[in-house]
């Protein structure tokens, strides 16, 4: 599939993302057609072709483990990588010429990174009155925590999530994923199309902000809502549903083997009983009703799990949806990379890469009837594009270029290494 035939075709974008924010906005702009060039510095490279070990391919670092990264080749395909020392005046320079013909920017530093770079919007602007600056922060680019730094699971902490993660009979508990890192990614997505759009309208650049604390506040919904109003504090409830019944997760055959079943009707509580086998609990007082049936939960899980504990999650999952039943298996990783539904879709796209080998990654969480978007380029090795991008971009000759990597302005080799 060509990429100057997507959705994004023609919009160009210097991606300064590090770990996984930044890196995630770049990869699904990169997906849907965008001309998407990652620049790392030669002594600060993106710290996760550094930091994490023990993700490689076969748990073998190889010759270049920089380039083996099991997260950098997820997070950043489909695009250009070239390097380039933004500490050095002869880097600024160098990224300023980009930027002139660049039309977004993105980049997740803290909030007082790109302004001591001299890097930040006002001169971006100058440079090309017409850029979209994204910046994907911590705590924003204002108020009194804005130069705080943070990873996605202590921003779980302070935007309220882990609060409510968790068992009710434990501390509170974060999720493990870091999600705030991708959902402050995908946010940045939302805003660099708004930006570019708000540029056609206007012929002026933006600078678009995200603040991954408030982007995680705002996924609490209901629960800031109820404080508001009922000044109600909640707190971690397991499995179970702020006022529905049944609803949980419920072991099944086999060795941690569980599914998960939610009724959120009257049709769906009695489907789900003559399913199970158990007509009587419609007629039972306990659960007459859903403000009844919440107050004996304990008793429902006891009856319900008697029925999953003889079944397969797989099993029973299907036999619940055929009845009109919510029910989903606990899925494990190796079952989600062979199941039959999210193959049949292509979800998942088999990709070549020079050093770290061919392996599946997932797709694009959306589809595009016209223009789906696909897997064009493999991640790009530390600073691979080096030549293509200043010499076909920029027009710098060979000997231009071989003196920017005598003077460690460019280079194939991260400077910090371990």
């Amino acid at each position: 599939m060509n990429a100057s035939r997507q959705a994004l075709a023609g919009v160009r974008v210097l991606d300064l993302g590090i770990y996984w924010g930044g890196p995630y906005a770049g990869k699904l702009l990169a997906d849907m057609g965008a001309e998407v060039i990652k620049v790392e510095g030669p002594r600060r490279p993106d710290l996760l072709r550094i930091e994490a070990r023990g993700l490689y391919p076969d748990r073998e670092p190889g010759e270049h483990p920089w380039n083996r990264s099991g997260m950098i080749n997820e997070r950043n395909r489909n695009k250009l990588g070239i390097t380039l020392d933004l500490a050095k005046p002869a880097g600024i320079a160098l990224f300023k010429e980009l930027v002139k013909i660049s039309d977004v920017v993105i980049e997740n530093f803290s909030a007082r990174v790109m302004p001591s770079l001299g890097l930040g919007f006002e001169t971006l602007s100058t440079v090309n009155p017409q850029v979209v600056m994204v910046s994907v922060t911590s705590q924003g680019l204002s108020g009194p925590e804005k130069d705080y730094i943070s990873f996605g699971n202590t921003l779980e902490q302070t935007g309220g999530l882990a609060a409510i993660t968790g068992y009710p009979d434990r501390a509170s508990e974060y999720s493990s994923g870091a999600y705030p890192d991708p959902i402050g990614g995908l946010f940045a997505v939302a805003g660099a199309i708004a930006g570019l759009r708000q540029r056609r309208l206007t012929g002026l650049g933006v600078h678009v902000e995200v603040s991954q604390r408030e982007a995680v506040t705002h996924f609490l919904g209901e629960v800031i809502l109820d404080y508001s109003m009922n000044k109600r504090i909640h707190g971690p409830i397991g499995n179970r549903h702020p006022f529905l019944a049944p609803h949980g997760c419920y072991r099944c055959q086999g060795d941690d083997r569980w599914v998960t079943i939610a009724a959120g009707s009257e049709e769906e509580w009695q489907a789900l009983c003559r399913t199970i086998g158990r007509e009587d609990l419609i007629h039972d007082p306990r659960f007459a009703e859903v403000h009844v049936r919440y107050e004996h939960q304990d008793e429902l899980d006891s009856a319900i799990e008697a029925w999953t504990q003889t079944m397969d999650n797989y099993e029973a999952m299907h036999l619940l949806q055929r009845s009109g039943v919510t029910a989903h298996a606990v899925a494990r990783v190796s079952e989600v990379m062979k199941d039959p539904h999210l193959l049949a879709r292509g979800f998942f796209e088999t990709s070549p890469h020079p050093e770290a080998g061919t392996h599946q990654y997932y797709s694009r969480p959306w589809q595009f009837s016209r223009t789906p978007g696909a897997t064009y380029l493999p991640a790009p090795c530390f600073g691979e594009h080096n030549h293509k991008v200043l010499g076909e971009l920029l027009g710098l000759n060979e000997e231009e270029v071989r003196e920017l990597e005598e003077h460690g302005i460019i280079g194939t080799t991260p400077l910090m290494t371990g």
